[in-house]
């Protein structure tokens, strides 16, 4: 007959069979109350009365998991909250002073997110950058022609936020808005385990991505980015560094 200690360690580090045959010598020599455990092998589980030892800690077979430096998960998804996802949606909060009589109408801004996408952060940064300075319509009208996921996602976005922007924020024509603002940031990556032939296996990483937006009222501007220097501006702007020059060791 095994020993107590013997019948433990099977317990935790022996096989689903093992485990199965070391749990009926346990109850059949301990007499207390039952308790419901859950045995974990190789992805599956398997509920077991077994009997709880006075004064033993029960059996666990899983990993516990470190949560000291994460936040409150969310309740839509289960995934930890990040603070730049809070911050930016309290820029739709923002309330600015009342306007004096005679100033220019101030354009509503409104800010918009899609969280933990399934896509490469690579592959969604290159669809973000090209919609950035284009009209609301003209954007959508770009990204239905891509054939990528991406693309019909960041779609689905803008569509999304203009829907936002007409019932909460009081705009007018949901097709006078442009982007302002579109950036992605890496979200939470899941790792796992392929198992290849001859005992060989290799590390997968699913990569999630939040999508960042912010609309516009009104037209586009003509030159989102800095517009190239002409050929008189180059030609000034070199003078000015010649004159700027310092000789040392000069009088």
């Amino acid at each position: 007959m095994m020993s107590l200690k013997n019948l433990c360690r099977l317990l935790r580090h022996g096989s689903l069979q093992t485990r199965l045959l070391a749990t009926e010598s346990l109850g059949s020599r301990l007499s207390s109350s039952a308790i419901n455990q859950s045995v974990v092998c190789c992805g599956s589980s398997v509920n077991q009365s077994t009997h709880k030892l006075s004064g033993c800690r029960q059996f666990h077979t899983s990993i516990p998991r470190n949560d000291e430096n994460e936040s409150m998960p969310d309740p839509e998804t289960g995934w930890p909250k990040l603070k730049e996802e809070k911050e930016w949606l309290d820029y739709n909060k923002i309330v600015y002073p009342p306007q004096k009589p005679g100033d220019p109408k101030r354009p509503a801004e409104i800010c918009h997110l899609r969280k933990h996408i399934k896509y490469s952060p690579k592959k969604l940064w290159y669809h973000t950058l090209m919609i950035r300075g284009m009209s609301v319509d003209e954007a959508i009208k770009q990204l239905s022609f891509q054939k990528h996921k991406g693309a019909h996602i960041i779609k689905e976005t803008i569509e999304e936020c203009q829907e936002i922007a007409v019932k909460d924020h009081n705009v007018e024509f949901k097709s006078n808005m442009w982007v302002e603002d579109s950036f992605m940031k890496q979200s939470a990556i899941v790792k796992g385990f392929r198992i290849m032939g001859r005992g060989r296996g290799s590390r997968v990483r699913y990569r999630y991505v939040h999508y960042f937006l912010r609309l516009r009222e009104g037209k586009p501007p003509k030159h989102y980015y800095p517009p190239p220097e002409t050929g008189y501006e180059k030609m000034e702007n070199y003078i000015k560094d010649q004159r700027k020059r310092r000789i040392f060791l000069a009088l």
